[in-house]
């Protein structure tokens, strides 16, 4: 009891402390999200949090250039150059991780370049281990698993989204996780397993840093710093629940608290891309041998320098 007074108490206080950017109160179905796990809004550049079961959520910006990922549950910049990887040939499908609806997905085009669509039948879901649309029958869109207390779910096998090879299976409303042999696949429409050739199915790739759901475990009510923003911690609300916030945009987070002190593992954050009139940056790293190459949106890049030359932090570029 006296836990839930001091959550109730603590996030409020410290969004008006540290200066969260909340819009407006949406209504929304918080009974199907945990509490204070913040997940994807309809715009990329917004994330929601719940507070309370039976109460509405509320919608909060990311900061300026960052979309909200709910794989790591923070606002965060694109890896490696792109939304999720790279174009090896057109047509190829990619998930887009902040999407709540399982509806919208990245496709290459024959330039190389990610286009956003989405599954235009109302009937379908988009599945990111076969990478395209499916019946919505095949594919459950809420929730880590299907629901087997429900009759649409019941008597059925459903697809892990987490691995090609497992599934669950709902024999009316037990449920059980089962796996298909080596080299196989499940595939919800023939209910059956599949020879996975020419990776027809293929495991999602995490981004997250770690396992976001073990940070948490014997640091309950402590502050954890956003290892890729350095505005960006952690709460530990319990052992599960790492409660994502962000520092105003002149502060940094620091020793457990936001501060004006700038840390070191700050690269990127300080660019203002809308007056500097580039696309890319150089930076100073740590070792002088090395550089960072900043770009608007795009999570850092670590580069070497050439044999024989260090970095000139003043010219921007490698000299001997």
């Amino acid at each position: 009891m006296r836990l839930g007074i001091i959550l109730r108490l603590l996030i409020p206080t410290a969004g008006i402390l540290l200066g969260w950017n909340v819009n407006h109160v949406h209504a929304a179905e918080c009974k199907d999200h945990d509490l204070y796990v913040p997940y994807p809004s309809t715009d990329l550049r917004k994330y929601r949090v719940c507070f309370s079961k039976t109460g509405d959520s509320k919608e909060y910006d990311c900061p300026k250039y960052l979309y909200f990922d709910k794989a790591t549950r923070r606002c965060m910049a694109f890896p490696g150059g792109s939304p999720i990887g790279e174009c090896t040939k057109e047509g190829d499908k990619f998930v887009l991780t902040s999407d709540d609806t399982c509806i919208w997905y990245f496709e290459c085009n024959d330039a190389g370049e990610f286009l956003m669509d989405n599954c235009i039948d109302g009937d379908e879901y988009f599945n990111p281990l076969l990478r395209e649309c499916v019946p919505k029958a095949e594919y459950y869109c809420k929730g880590d698993f299907p629901d087997c207390s429900k009759s649409d779910f019941q008597n059925r096998k459903w697809v892990d989204k987490e691995s090609c090879q497992s599934l669950y299976v709902c024999d009316g409303d037990v449920i059980s996780s089962l796996k298909c042999p080596s080299g196989m696949y499940f595939d919800a429409h023939t209910q059956s397993c599949l020879y996975n050739i020419d990776d027809a199915c293929k495991d999602p790739e995490s981004l997250t840093d770690g396992n976001i759901e073990t940070i948490c475990e014997g640091k309950v009510g402590k502050f954890l710093p956003d290892p890729n923003y350095c505005k960006g911690y952690y709460y530990c609300i319990d052992e599960s629940t790492p409660y994502w916030q962000y520092c105003s945009d002149d502060r940094y987070f620091s020793n457990g608290s936001c501060t004006k002190t700038r840390p070191s593992n700050c690269i990127c954050e300080d660019e203002d891309w809308d007056t500097n009139g580039k696309t890319s940056v150089n930076v100073p790293h740590p070792d002088k041998k090395k550089f960072y190459v900043c770009e608007r949106g795009i999570q850092p890049e670590e580069k070497s320098c050439p044999a024989g030359t260090t970095f000139n932090a003043t010219k921007k570029m490698c000299l001997a």
